[in-house]
């Protein structure tokens, strides 16, 4: 069904490219480790943040600094031959609604591979939505209902290759957030219920790229006129299988490891224990039938 918007198609494409724009800042590998890190203990010395990520070597957490730093997320603070201190700016603590919006996601339409880190499941959602082109085909859908991969080409990328778009819409159904809408081949693509799901996401990253609260709850494609809660999210996610333990992950070395398991659910709020998982390539949980799509 096609989603009525009351905005001029320039400002939806002014909208989606500041979205992607935010993506490109914080999806990187540790970005999101790094700003947990520094949300949760506060001004650090290189050392400490060091102490943090263990598992990271020292360019990397360099880079990751110096990155976040040029995005205006961490504000270098040094004076006068006195120790250097790294420390979220206001912009960088505004992404707090973002994050929980990306965990909340993962959480919920994710597949099960065990208990996993807050930190890990928003890279996990960022992994699916931020390769080249994919936020574009997501929102053409959205604000469009189903099309063929030649018209969402010309909409999502136009004077690029449709071979560009079929490419990527081949991996946005391996990934389970689009599909045909029947089983013959040259059937419209459509969202998938998990990508549907994406509004609270893509609404905070739209109010907090334009420098809005990102508590606002609408937005003119994605949002609909009441927020999805996570109780929500996870209800519609389940489609009949078995949900994955709430239960927090808690290890004191590198993500890779497997993680030790606790008897407490996860809290809304973040906590340092919650940093540590094992890196999955992570899959939205494809609906029961008739739906279709891949079972877990």
């Amino acid at each position: 069904m096609t989603v009525t918007t009351s905005t001029s198609p320039t400002s939806r494409i002014n909208d989606l490219k500041r979205v992607e724009e935010s993506l490109a800042m914080i999806a990187p590998r540790w970005s999101v480790w790094t700003l947990q890190t520094l949300q949760q203990d506060g001004r650090l010395r290189y050392h400490e943040v060091r102490e943090k990520l263990p598992w990271l070597k020292d360019p990397a957490i360099s880079q990751r600094l110096a990155a976040l730093a040029d995005h205006g997320l961490i504000d270098r603070t040094a004076t006068n031959g006195r120790p250097v201190y790294y420390a979220l700016t206001d912009r960088g603590r505004e992404l707090v609604p973002v994050q929980d919006a990306l965990a909340a996601w993962a959480d919920a339409c994710l597949e099960n591979t065990g208990p996993t880190a807050r930190a890990e499941h928003v890279e996990n959602a960022l992994k699916l939505i931020t390769p080249r082109h994919a936020t574009a085909v997501l929102w053409t859908l959205q604000a469009n209902g189903p099309m063929r991969s030649g018209e969402l080409a010309r909409e999502a990328a136009p004077g690029l290759s449709p071979m560009v778009i079929t490419s990527r819409l081949r991996q946005l159904g391996a990934d389970g957030l689009v599909e045909r809408v029947t089983d013959n081949h040259r059937s419209p693509y459509q969202l998938t219920a998990a990508a549907r799901d994406l509004g609270p996401t893509y609404t905070a990253l739209s109010a907090w790229s334009a420098g809005r609260p990102c508590t606002a709850a609408h937005h003119p494609v994605w949002a609909p006129a009441q927020a999805v809660d996570r109780t929500q999210l996870a209800a519609r996610a389940q489609g009949g299988q078995v949900r994955r333990s709430m239960a927090a992950a808690a290890v004191t070395t590198s993500p890779h490891a497997t993680p030790a398991i606790t008897a407490q659910r996860v809290p809304p709020s973040w906590r340092h224990a919650d940093l540590f998982s094992h890196a999955t390539r992570a899959v939205p949980i494809a609906p029961a039938a008739p739906m279709g799509g891949r079972s877990r």
